[in-house]
């Protein structure tokens, strides 16, 4: 079950009806009623950043999204630090909520992507290309490539733009990169491109 921790009660009402695959939508107003909930019941929870404060995150026990009014870089990093699996806009397109939940309950990190170019970015330059990770080996070319623009931040429609391909493309080059190297998302692929 996915759990929505708010008290706008019209925001949350505004979330029904989102294509939660085997999941249900279940509403509570403050954190201290996720201990009334059975454990393990909840695979993630919603927490909006306007009705629970950041403190209050610190003992919450399932995988998180904290979503804010405006979400700040500085508040996003801090939050990954405090456990929280996701951040974003709480007035986020329902698509990419959807995407966030999916990712999140399957123990990824999920953050907009400017926030991730951006963290991206900061890493430590990457090695010379001949340089590339053991785990890089098995890729194709093409997948190499797509690797090399992930670890520069670059977002899935830049990559097809600078490589002529489409973002349908890019996309099945970086699911065929997870299959080989056993990364989970574009973060953990880029600071293993980075750090060679």
């Amino acid at each position: 079950m996915i759990c929505v921790c708010s008290t706008d009660r019209r925001w949350v009402d505004s979330l029904a009806g989102l294509p939660l695959v085997d999941d249900t939508l279940v509403h509570v107003a403050g954190v201290g009623e996720l201990s009334d909930m059975e454990p393990g019941s909840v695979s993630v929870l919603l927490i909006d950043l306007k009705s629970c404060g950041e403190e209050d995150l610190a003992s919450i026990e399932p995988p998180m999204i904290a979503l804010a009014e405006r979400p700040l870089y500085d508040q996003g990093m801090r939050l990954l630090r405090r456990g929280v699996r996701g951040y974003g806009n709480r007035h986020m397109h329902r698509d990419n909520l959807v995407q966030a939940v999916t990712a999140v309950k399957g123990g990824q990190v999920w953050m907009p992507p400017e926030f991730v170019a951006r963290m991206i970015a900061s890493l430590t330059p990457a090695e010379p290309e001949n340089a590339l990770p053991e785990t890089m080996e098995p890729l194709s070319r093409r997948e190499k490539e797509v690797a090399g623009f992930v670890a520069e931040g670059l977002s899935n429609r830049e990559i097809a733009d600078k490589m002529a391909i489409t973002v349908r493309t890019v996309k099945a080059h970086l699911t065929s990169i997870f299959a080989k190297t056993g990364f989970r998302d574009r973060l953990e692929l880029a600071v293993k491109m980075k750090k060679g």
